[in-house]
Parts: structure tokens; C-alpha cells; sequence
């Protein structure tokens, strides 16, 4: 494509704006997502660690707490968790698909 935009002579922010990015969203787009899912995770982590008020803090409670209700606590607190990063997720995804041209990889 680059080649393309040479014999047609296109400008440096035409190239850019219809070759370069458009052949790249895609790839962009994955990493947006994985990035998004690996700062969930951490930031899960950074709420069991510094004790902030968060699902993570509840978790951590409820492990310490050793109660007989605090399986089920936990367990509704991870599938809260896994949902919301569903959620963030699929958000994402049609982000993707709003802004990206032809197949976006569902």
C-alpha cells in the first residue's frame, strides 16, 4: 500500500490518514483491549494491596473474615469482577467497530 501511495504521489497526511491507520486499527484496537484487561486485573490487585475501599478490599476482607458466608461473598465478587471485565470488553469492541472499516474480527 505504501507503494500505492508513492506512484499516487499522496501526500504525507493523506498516506497517513487513508492508508497507514485504517491497515493499522485493527491491531491498535487489540491492544487497547488487552491492555484493558490487564489494568483491571491490576488494578484489582493494587485495591487487595493498598487496602483502598473496592471490590478488592472486599475480597481480601472476606478471605481474612473466614466465615461461613464468605465463600459466596467472594465467589459473587469474582463473577462482579469477570462481568465487569466483560463489560469493559465488549464496550471496547464496539468502539472497534464504530471507528474500523470492513472486518473487525468479532
Amino acid at each position: 500500500l505504501i507503494n500505492v501511495s508513492k506512484v499516487l504521489r499522496l501526500t504525507w497526511w493523506t498516506k497517513v490518514t487513508k492508508i497507514v491507520l485504517p491497515s493499522s486499527l485493527k491491531l491498535i484496537f487489540t491492544g487497547l483491549r488487552l491492555s484493558l484487561g490487564v489494568g483491571w486485573m491490576v488494578l484489582i490487585a493494587a485495591e487487595m494491596l493498598a487496602q483502598n475501599p473496592g471490590l478488592g478490599k472486599f475480597v481480601w476482607d472476606e478471605f481474612q473474615n473466614g466465615s461461613s458466608h464468605s465463600l459466596g461473598r467472594i465467589m459473587v465478587a469474582v463473577f462482579t469482577i469477570g462481568f465487569v471485565g466483560f463489560l469493559l470488553d465488549r464496550i471496547m469492541n464496539t468502539l472497534q467497530q464504530l471507528v474500523s472499516f470492513g472486518d473487525t474480527g468479532h
